[in-house]
């Protein structure tokens, strides 16, 4: 995923929702409300998990990126270098690297880290245990009672409300209007971390093509 396909693929779930709403309007009004709450906005909001999984993975792939190329206080790296400190971090077990990653780019002081790792949290909590509740560091995280019983992560309002909230939207937003929330503050966040993360330029070199050695 890069951002501008995040934005294209949440233009398709925007899409569907539209879809689906103006079906409902053709149907009795208790019909389509019932169908809305317990069918439709669920889905939509699945989909949007999804995609809010999917733009962390992009963030962590960066992040991974980034701190290879952060060692050298920007001095240039040869293209062997840097695919030697991939290679190293993604060898790393998980709280190494996160480790790693803040000591060389100071992610926690960027901005709009709390949203980004509000997306963290999300993510895991979706990966993890998508048909629970929310996991109390997730609702710590957002500001949420934690002694509450919330419904599962597709469906919980209180969880809407508190990701809205983190993204600087209304309690009303909408599932999809969260997630473009998200997409603007993580692309903030990652240009805020090469801004300041002095990386190295990477010396690629001579770039083979296959047309050298045809005959």
């Amino acid at each position: 995923m890069n951002l501008a396909h995040a934005r294209v693929y949440l233009g398709v779930i925007r899409a569907e929702e539209q879809r689906r709403s103006e079906l409902l309007d053709r149907v009795d009004p208790n019909v389509g409300y019932d169908q809305w709450l317990f069918a439709d906005a669920p889905f939509i909001g699945e989909l949007c998990l999804v995609f809010l999984v999917a733009l962390r993975h992009h963030v962590e792939r960066q992040l991974l990126h980034f701190a290879a190329r952060a060692a050298d206080q920007g001095q240039p790296i040869s293209r062997g270098q840097y695919e030697a400190r991939v290679d190293e971090l993604e060898n790393m077990k998980p709280s190494k690297l996160r480790s790693t990653i803040e000591a060389r780019l100071a992610v926690s002081g960027r901005l709009h880290y709390r949203a980004v790792e509000a997306l963290r949290l999300l993510a895991n909590a979706y990966k993890h245990n998508a048909r629970k509740e929310p996991p109390s560091g997730l609702l710590a995280h957002l500001g949420l009672n934690t002694a509450l019983t919330y419904a599962e992560l597709p469906e919980s309002h209180e969880l809407r409300k508190g990701l809205a909230g983190i993204v600087g939207l209304p309690d009303d937003a909408g599932h999809c209007q969260i997630a473009a929330g998200f997409v603007e503050r993580v692309e903030a966040f990652l240009e805020d971390v090469q801004v300041h993360g002095r990386l190295s330029n990477v010396i690629m070199g001579r770039v083979v093509s296959l047309t050298d050695f045809a005959h």
